[in-house]
């Protein structure tokens, strides 16, 4: 799918210059304009991941045309096309290569792991930028150095999670339900690991597909086991069948996840998601009142609440502004080099709403957030800030 802005017929823009060349008036040629910078957002627009993509894709639209309005970067205004993985890897790869043939300056997208995953050979060859919205740990650690975070990767949050279930929440049981994909695949294994060196015993390890509709078999499981916590590892839509299913089940034991207390699953679990916790990467309830301006500008724009997807691929188009402005001119091949290991504050570039640090791996290092939800709201408990 394309949402690129139709334009002037190039017909009715070669009018002008013939007439004048048949009546031979002298013309003054004018000062060459800066190329435009084309830039690829592959988002899951429809299917199960609709409910991210759609705010992934207006996070990014909404900071291009913003910049634009500013003169764009370095002179360079800002075009971009979007295009629909339909929440499927084998579609999304097929699009990036179509986005690719198009030579575009950087591929903002997609989402999911899993079609990040099968999508990044493809940028890497061409040597393009992609900064992109998964947080599997598989994604950056192959040594691609073209591929680029928005938020912090699961390595980076999860350790944390566990240290709270057993410190704060006092658990010694825990339940873990986690979708099977290469995001679920992904957080399964750390979180594997996180809880045998914490001492927490895994009572129920279950996995679900991506789409599920019914959890009534695991909820079984988990009443069975009387965890002292349960730890959700899916995507917004099945986080919010599962606690529906708990709550309905009259299962209390604390929830704690990935996405628990993400806008859309709170928007979908409505009650069930009450008192859900996570540890993630800065959001969009992050006291700072620059993502405060943030939040009430997209409010105003599209009308519906933006979430940690808009709020990053909001800020990964300046993080190109700031590469580029590195480097001093617009170079898509080397825009990569330019991104790695810089520190961006937002004194420097307003659209990065908290500082960040970018890894040599292309992960981010800017924070993250404890969350949970109270009064149908996203309630930040604290801040966690950069290790940098």
């Amino acid at each position: 799918m394309s949402r690129s802005r139709p334009g002037p017929s190039p017909y009715a823009l070669a009018l002008p210059a013939l007439a004048l060349a048949a009546i031979g008036l002298a013309t003054t040629a004018p000062k060459a304009m800066a190329q435009d910078l084309q830039i690829a957002i592959p988002a899951e627009l429809t299917g199960s991941g609709a409910s991210v993509g759609v705010l992934w894709r207006d996070g990014a639209e909404m900071a291009i045309d913003e910049l634009n309005a500013k003169g764009g970067i370095l002179g360079h205004k800002l075009t971009y096309t979007v295009y629909d993985t339909q929440t499927n890897p084998s579609v999304s790869r097929a699009v990036i290569q179509k986005a690719l043939d198009g030579h575009p300056y950087a591929v903002l997208g997609p989402v999911y792991s899993g079609s990040v995953m099968v999508d990044e050979p493809l940028t890497q060859k061409a040597g393009i930028t992609e900064i992109m919205g998964g947080v599997a740990d598989n994604l950056t650690a192959a040594g691609d150095p073209t591929i680029f975070r928005t938020t912090a990767a699961q390595s980076q949050v999860l350790m944390p999670a566990v240290i709270y279930m057993k410190d704060t929440l006092h658990a010694k049981r825990v339940a873990m339900i986690w979708v099977n994909d290469d995001y679920g695949i992904g957080g399964h294994k750390a979180m594997q690991a996180d809880l045998k060196k914490a001492g927490l015993q895994l009572v129920v390890d279950d996995s679900a597909e991506a789409g599920q509709i019914s959890f009534a078999p695991d909820i079984l499981k988990i009443r069975a086991a009387h965890p002292d916590a349960i730890f959700v590892y899916l995507h917004e839509e099945e986080n919010a069948r599962l606690m529906k299913g708990l709550k309905q089940q009259g299962i209390k034991s604390p929830i704690m996840g990935g996405t628990v207390t993400d806008q859309q699953t709170i928007k979908l679990a409505g009650g069930a998601a009450e008192g859900a916790l996570s540890i993630g990467g800065m959001d969009i309830s992050a006291p700072v009142p620059a993502v405060a301006a943030f939040h009430k500008r997209f409010l105003a724009r599209f009308h519906v609440e933006p979430d940690h997807n808009a709020l990053q691929a909001y800020m990964a188009v300046w993080m190109i502004k700031a590469g580029t402005e590195k480097m001093g001119k617009a170079d898509a091949k080397g825009l990569a080099a330019a991104l790695h290991g810089m520190t961006i504050t937002p004194d420097k570039q307003p659209g990065i709403l908290f500082p960040m640090h970018i890894l040599a791996n292309g992960d981010i290092d800017n924070g993250s957030l404890l969350t949970t939800v109270k009064g149908g709201q996203q309630v930040v408990l604290k801040v966690i800030p950069p290790a940098q």
